[in-house]
This record gives structure tokens, C-alpha cells and sequence, in this order.
């Protein structure tokens, strides 16, 4: 729940933008201006995730997401409140600023408390709960106007995020990091997971900077960290976030004769839908046929919304944008969408997962920001069907790249996937490092 407040901003921005180019707030914004209110989010969780990594080895993931439900809160307030332009991008930094730890930490709490056998499932989990917030911002929108909408699914977002994190312990490998042994008996305890085997420390620095970066230089270790990184740039390219938060106004743009809001709604269930289905599928049909039809999919279906806006005979099928655009849509998750996180957390090597994985993050959401502030400009210049054909080329690349490079790791340990990246013919001594919870071998399984 702790992604709410991220996906909240999500819903909220659009919404606000969308009635307020409607004359419903009582001020006008310019097309710049409507541009800038989106991506604030964007801005603000990209300053949040860089420091999130620094805020979670000082007070843990859990002591890191629980506090700053406060600011958030009180950026959404801003928001409610403002009456201009300036005040309502202040509050939208503020909320994209607080929000942005939770959006980085949710993915090491979940990995620190889940036993092995439920870590890919709970590893999508968030991306169904976060669909669901975006859904109760826009149905909000209906009823209320933006300011409403802004608190109460504010204190929607923040109330039930607390007491749950109030109830729940900090992670027992936070715990063990910082000398605190009898406190991580008892977390272990209370998530019914092993103690990690991790031997206490009265430090919080864990892996220096020059060794980590001496573990980067290696094949082993940077070949999964650039392939992740390809991954998430494919993601954020792709389409789907510039979409979304545009989703009132784009939809409109494309000439639907639905309401917007009825199909932006529609557009999360489909997600929803399709992330609990990838949840079951993922162990049983494995990482790369998810991400292959996936992506072909997208493809397909972009390459005829485009088509939609070129070929003047299409013009009889009036539905044929709308359906393209929700087959693509429904295609993304199924596998590009929610699929790479849960490569990234198998592939990245435990002894990198803070730091390369706060990196990871911290470059999703910059590309993503780039993305989502191109997409308007692109628009006027390209036209709906030249902005698909591109977005068409990013699927097509994605499609490359995974069966190209990707591998499978269904069902393999993490000591084995590390191994898919090593030269044969390299010789290595194991690197002391942090310490990794139970599931997480550092070592092949017999």
C-alpha cells in the first residue's frame, strides 16, 4: 500500500489537469503548464528514490515508507488548496518527493520479509494495489472535484499504509545490519520466515563505495545490471506511463465516443486483471515467454493503431483505435510491464541489490519523467499514428533484446543465474560482502 501515494499522484495529476482545462478549478493552465503539473510527480519521486537508498540503511525501509505518509499528505493538501499554477506544482513535488522512498523500498522490504516460495507473487503484488489507487483517483474525479479527490484519497492512501506499517516490524536483514539480534528474532518470527544468516554489525555503511564499485567492474556483475537497465528503458519508452497519465485528455484526443474517465477506469482494470494473471503464469510458463508474447503483442497492436491514422480506408472502423489501444495496453501487462521487475530481482547479484537496485530505480524514473514530458510535443508533431509507429520501434527493440539476452531464470537459484553471466573461462574468489536472507544462497544448491 505504501505505492499509493505514488500512484494516487498519478490519477490526481491527470484528473486535476483534465478538469481544469474543463474550467473546473478556477484557474486556466497553459499546454506547458499542464505538461509540468504531470510530470511534477515524475520530478519529485526521481529526487525521492535518489535518496531513499541513504534514508533506508539510517532507519530501515519500514521507519523510511511510514514517515513519509506525513509529507506526502501534506503535499496533497498543497495541492487541494493551490490557486495557481505555482502553489499547485509546489504540492505535486512535494507528494512526487515523499512518495518516491516508498516507490524504491517497497521492492527490499518485500524481498527481506517473503519467503522464497511466495516472492514472485508478492513481487507483482504492488503493481495491482498501485492500479487500484489509480482507479479510486479517477472514479473520486467523478463525483468531486480535484481538490476533494486530492484528500480524500490522500488520507485513503496514507491511513491504512501507516497502521500497517505500524503493525509490521522492520526487516530482519535491516535489523541483524545495525547489531539489533534480539529485534530480528523477533521480525523473522512475526513474517514466519528464517532468521538471515547474517552475522550482526554495529555499522549501517555496509558495502564501501570502492568496493562496490570494484564488484561493478566485473562481467558477472555489470552484464546483468546493463541488461537490466535496457529492460527498463524499453519499459519506459514504451508508451504505457505517457498513456496513463495523459489518459483524460488522450483519450479525448483520440476521438472516442466513450467517457474518458469510464475507459481510463477500464484501462486499470484491464491491467489488474492481466498483473493477477502474469502473478499465477510467471513459475509455471516462465519469464521470457511472458516478456516475448508480451512485446510482440504491443507491437502488433501499435503498428495498427498507427495504421488506424494512415490508411485513410481504416477511417469506417471507428472503435479500431480505441480496441488497438486497449489490446496494447492489455499486452503490456501481461509481461513488459510488471515482468522486468521481477527479472531485475533475480538477475542483479545480492551482493549489489542496495545499491544497484536503488540505481536501477533512480534511472526508471528519470527515463520515465524524459518520456512522459516528450510525449505531448511528440504528439503535436508527429500525430497519434506517427507517435504509435515509434512506440511500435521501442516494442520491436524490447522483442530483440529479450530473445537476444534475456535468459530464463525460472526455477533457478540465484548463485546459478549469476553463474549465466560469467566468462567460462573466468576465474574468481567470492567477494565478503552484506549478508543475504535465507532463499537467497550465495552458494550452488545441491
Amino acid at each position: 500500500m505504501a505505492v499509493g501515494g505514488w500512484a494516487v499522484g498519478i490519477g490526481i495529476g491527470s484528473l486535476c489537469v483534465d478538469q481544469l482545462s474543463r474550467g473546473i478549478g478556477g484557474f486556466v493552465l497553459t499546454e506547458e503548464q499542464q505538461v509540468w503539473i504531470v510530470t511534477s510527480n515524475y520530478i519529485g519521486t526521481v529526487a525521492g528514490s535518489a535518496v531513499a537508498g541513504k534514508l533506508s540503511k539510517r532507519f530501515g525501509a519500514r521507519n523510511t515508507m511510514l514517515w513519509c505518509c506525513v509529507p506526502a499528505v501534506a503535499g496533497f493538501i498543497v495541492t487541494a488548496f493551490a490557486k495557481c499554477y505555482n502553489t499547485l506544482l509546489i504540492g505535486r513535488l512535494i507528494v512526487g518527493l515523499f512518495s518516491g522512498p516508498a516507490f524504491v523500498l517497497h521492492v527490499f522490504y518485500i524481498s527481506a520479509v517473503a519467503s522464497p516460495q511466495y516472492r514472485g507473487f508478492l513481487a507483482l503484488l504492488p503493481d495491482i494495489v498501485y492500479m487500484v489507487y489509480v482507479i479510486l483517483s479517477l472514479v473520486l474525479g467523478v463525483y468531486f472535484p480535484w481538490w476533494w479527490a486530492a484528500i480524500i484519497s490522500a488520507a485513503l492512501f496514507a491511513l491504512p499504509t501507516a497502521v500497517a506499517l505500524l503493525i509490521a516490524p522492520s526487516d530482519p536483514v535491516y535489523l541483524l545490519r545495525t547489531g539489533r539480534l534480539s529485534e530480528a528474532k523477533k521480525a523473522a518470527k512475526f513474517f514466519g520466515v528464517p532468521l538471515p544468516d547474517l552475522a550482526p554489525t554495529t555499522t549501517e555503511e555496509g558495502v564501501s563505495h570502492k568496493s562496490t564499485w570494484t564488484l561493478v567492474k566485473q562481467p558477472r556483475h555489470y552484464r546483468p545490471l546493463l541488461l537490466s537497465a535496457a529492460l527498463l528503458l524499453g519499459v519506459a519508452f514504451c508508451g504505457y506511463m505517457a498513456v496513463l497519465s495523459y489518459s483524460l485528455v488522450f483519450l479525448r484526443t483520440l476521438g472516442s465516443t466513450l467517457d474518458a474517465t469510464v475507459v481510463s477506469v477500464l484501462l486499470c482494470v484491464i491491467r489488474i486483471v492481466a498483473v493477477g494473471l502474469v502473478s499465477v503464469l510467471i513459475d509455471r510458463l516462465g519469464r521470457r515467454v511472458l516478456l516475448l508474447f508480451s512485446a510482440a503483442g504491443m507491437t502488433a497492436s501499435y503498428l495498427a493503431l498507427a495504421a488506424y491514422f494512415y490508411i485513410p480506408s481504416l477511417a469506417q472502423f471507428t472503435h479500431m483505435p480505441l480496441l488497438a489501444l486497449i489490446l496494447a495496453i492489455s499486452f503490456f501487462c501481461m509481461g513488459v510491464g510488471p515482468v522486468p521487475w521481477c527479472v531485475i530481482g533475480e538477475i542483479v547479484p545480492a551482493r549489489l541489490s542496495d545499491a544497484g537496485g536503488a540505481a536501477l530505480v533512480l534511472f526508471y524514473n528519470i527515463t520515465s519523467l524524459i518520456g512522459v514530458q516528450v510525449f505531448p510535443p511528440l504528439l503535436a508533431a508527429l500525430g497519434i499514428g506517427g507517435v504509435f509507429a515509434a512506440h511500435a520501434g521501442v516494442t520491436g527493440a524490447i522483442l530483440l533484446l529479450v530473445a537476444a539476452a534475456v535468459p530464463e531464470t525460472r526455477g533457478l537459484s540465484l548463485q546459478q543465474i549469476e553463474e549465466l553471466f560469467e566468462d567460462k573461462d573466468e576465474e574468481y574468489t567470492l567477494v565478503t560482502a552484506v549478508g543475504t536472507p535465507v532463499g537467497y544462497s550465495t552458494f550452488s544448491e545441491s
